[in-house]
């Protein structure tokens, strides 16, 4: 008979790649003077024009003082550049500079080779069940408040 076991075999699959992904990207970000979320504000101001830092906080999921401390350091960096808004001096808008630009093809690399290493022995039909099958996962375990293709559409899961 069968012990009942206190931690899902699944559940420990799923944060273990999730925790070694986020490393080894983590690690890869080092390279180029970025650290864990940076690489997503580029990304979101690359296919914008510009955001404000209540846009920003949202696509990151994270609350205003964090993006306003993240958005600071990477205007530091010369990566961003942040302007008060004309019509309203509360607001202020962040775009991306030409040395940020710069960074986008390095971070696509980067996700091509992840993309690479994380599905090294699967085959086409494995990696479209993966990718079906950690949807359903992510649309179970949601709270309901929005569904997976809206809070997820950027992960082409």
């Amino acid at each position: 008979m069968a012990k009942d076991r206190l931690i899902d075999p699944i559940g420990q699959a799923l944060t273990l790649a999730a925790r070694r992904h986020r490393a080894r990207t983590a690690s890869l970000l080092v390279e180029l003077g970025l650290f864990p979320g940076q690489d997503r504000v580029l990304q979101s101001l690359s296919e914008n024009e510009s955001l404000t830092m209540t846009a920003i906080a949202d696509e990151l999921r994270v609350k205003p003082p964090t993006a306003s401390k993240m958005v600071s350091r990477m205007a530091a960096q010369g990566l961003l550049e942040r302007k008060g808004k004309d019509d309203d001096a509360r607001l202020v808008v962040v775009s991306i500079t030409p040395e940020g630009q710069g960074r986008i093809e390095q971070l696509k690399k980067i996700a091509k080779r992840m993309e690479k290493d994380s599905l090294a022995g699967l085959d086409d039909k494995d990696i479209r069940r993966l990718r079906r099958l950690l949807k359903k996962v992510a649309r179970n375990l949601g709270d309901g408040s929005a569904p997976v293709e809206a809070e997820d559409a950027d992960l082409d899961l």
